[in-house]
């Protein structure tokens, strides 16, 4: 679980990042980042029915909220991870290699921090 200061928590902040934010799609997921003024980066996931069944979609929240909690985010940036069909039948890696690049070309990470790999 992240933590509270790095969490988009309320409806206004989604909406905000929705309207003024700038978007990057992948295979699997769309992110959409917008700055944010302050010294801490906020995330926030969106994973519609269209994703699968309340099963389904729990388990791509708990798998992109561990990459996500594991990614290089940029301090003074939130950024929204929109879950895409094609994310349910995905692979743990492949999840991480979509957002990992998003990220990047997004400008707001480096790569993701590998397990037990110091850099």
């Amino acid at each position: 679980m992240l933590p509270r200061q790095h969490r988009l928590t309320r409806k206004a902040s989604f909406d905000a990042v929705f309207a003024n934010g700038r978007r990057w799609t992948g295979q699997h997921v769309t992110i959409r980042t917008l700055h944010n003024g302050t010294d801490a980066y906020r995330c926030g996931l969106s994973v519609s029915k269209a994703v699968g069944n309340a099963v389904v979609r729990n388990r791509v929240k708990r798998r992109l909220r561990e990459i996500i909690r594991g990614a290089n985010v940029r301090p003074g940036y939130d950024v929204v991870v929109v879950a895409r069909p094609s994310a349910a039948a995905a692979p743990f890696e492949g999840l991480r290699a979509d957002l990992a690049g998003l990220l990047r070309r997004a400008r707001v990470s480096g790569a993701p921090v590998e397990q037990g790999v110091d850099r």
